[in-house]
């Protein structure tokens, strides 16, 4: 059974999405191997997301657009039978992130700026 914690956590694909970003960004608590074990979404969340060499509110931000991202990617490989690579997810992702930050975001500029 898919739950949201195995989708966002413990899935192989978006495993190796985080450890793209964690490599992106120069963020290593971001990557699988780094996170404290979890037994739900709400616990891998309050993990990845409170750390002390990072802004809380953009570590939030740029968690929800992953979510988000692989959301998409999980409702369209389900409903339209089509599977993005790893790799063209991440540029989605970067491009996301982009378009965030000309909305605004300013939280989340300041974790990209480390790239």
């Amino acid at each position: 059974m898919e739950t949201g914690h195995h989708l966002l956590a413990e899935c192989r694909y978006t495993r190796r999405i985080w450890d793209q970003t964690a490599t992106w960004l120069a963020q290593p608590n971001l990557r699988p191997n780094a996170w404290r074990p979890s037994s739900n979404a709400l616990e891998w969340w309050t993990s990845i997301t409170t750390t002390p060499d990072s802004s809380r509110k953009a570590l939030r931000s740029l968690t929800l657009l992953i979510m988000w991202e692989v959301w998409k990617e999980r409702n369209a490989r389900i409903f339209n039978r089509h599977e993005t690579s790893p790799t063209t997810l991440m540029m989605k992702i970067k491009d996301e992130a982009s378009a965030w930050l000309l909305a605004g975001a300013k939280d989340l500029a300041i974790l990209l700026s480390r790239e």
